[in-house]
């Protein structure tokens, strides 16, 4: 089965995938059998010797009425560093606390005390005027203790996801466990579910395509994207949206309100040859079904140099 043919069919294939799994005994050795089948259809020993990694891509994103284009780097430094660099193509849509999202070690790579969103993407339309959080409202110490180890962990939490889908692993910093759940079978043809957990929120389900043993998607719970509307971020009925992937993007008044969760996939498509080993060049992410982030990637290179600039801290995080 060719994931393109699974993509092709939209949401009823994705429904098919996600329900008739069929639940077994935890096996962690059945689980390590999965994933030591998919590395080494992704890259055998190159998947074992990764040490960086390096990404360029560009990424459309879509909720509600609002869509960006972005350019997205990402690089890894296993086992305890990750990086994610977003710029806005055209428009009047600025992200907010721009620079480097990510983590080193236990600290995040945005201050986010310093107006930059808590571990997550705050999309501001049209002129200026003070966000949410920043010299108008404060946050107390605690607060900021708070927010810091909210982005630390929205950080970890996306990087596994990423890399769960290329290299059937989640980033090392995530200490996760692994389990076999069974199979999930839709008329295109059947796939291997791992189940994906840690005691820090960490919880997804890969799916392995039987045939190829290339990832098909990964499917996850995380709150959905939140608008806000303030006269004083945007000048006549402009929007700051809060697109969230996890607890904490919001801004301080926002996050005082529990989050709506959604389901969500992350699907791997396009897999070529590069660098030594097969990645997948387009990726959708889809809540409840509808598409709201695809990538195109240009470019990865694997174990390269990477720039000790890259891994910065922020003096104030």
């Amino acid at each position: 089965m060719q994931y393109r043919v699974l993509a092709s069919v939209g949401c009823a294939a994705a429904i098919a995938f996600a329900q008739p799994v069929v639940y077994l005994a935890q096996e962690a050795s059945k689980a390590a059998e999965v994933l030591t089948r998919t590395r080494k259809a992704i890259g055998g020993g190159r998947i074992d010797a990764l040490k960086t990694f390096a990404l360029q891509s560009s990424v459309q994103r879509n909720v509600g009425s609002i869509q960006l284009d972005s350019d997205v780097e990402i690089y890894l430094e296993l086992p305890d560093k990750y990086a994610r660099v977003e710029s806005t193509r055209g428009g009047a849509v600025l992200l907010s606390g721009g620079g480097a999202t990510g983590f080193n070690g236990d600290r995040p790579l945005q201050n986010v005390a310093a107006g930059g969103a808590a571990g997550g993407l705050v999309i501001r339309m049209g002129g200026g005027g003070p966000m949410p959080g920043g010299p108008t409202e404060k946050p107390t110490p605690e607060q900021r203790q708070q927010m810091t180890q909210v982005a630390l962990r929205s950080a970890r939490l996306e990087a596994s996801r990423l890399m769960l889908g290329w290299f059937a692993m989640a980033h090392p910093a995530a200490h996760a466990d692994y389990g076999y759940l069974g199979e999930a079978e839709s008329v295109e043809g059947k796939a291997w579910v791992v189940e994906v957990h840690n005691g820090d929120g960490l919880a997804a389900r890969l799916f392995v395509d039987e045939e190829t043993n290339l990832p098909l998607m990964i499917s996850y719970k995380a709150p959905q994207p939140r608008v806000v509307t303030s006269n004083a971020m945007a000048p006549a009925g402009g929007h700051a949206m809060v697109a969230s992937g996890d607890a904490g993007r919001q801004p301080l008044d926002a996050q005082r309100e529990e989050p709506v969760m959604a389901d969500y996939t992350l699907y791997f498509e396009e897999w070529r040859d590069a660098d030594g080993v097969r990645f997948p060049f387009r990726m959708r992410r889809a809540m409840g079904g509808t598409t709201i982030e695809e990538w195109t990637v240009s470019k990865i290179k694997f174990n390269p140099k990477i720039d000790a600039k890259t891994f910065a801290v922020d003096s104030g995080s």
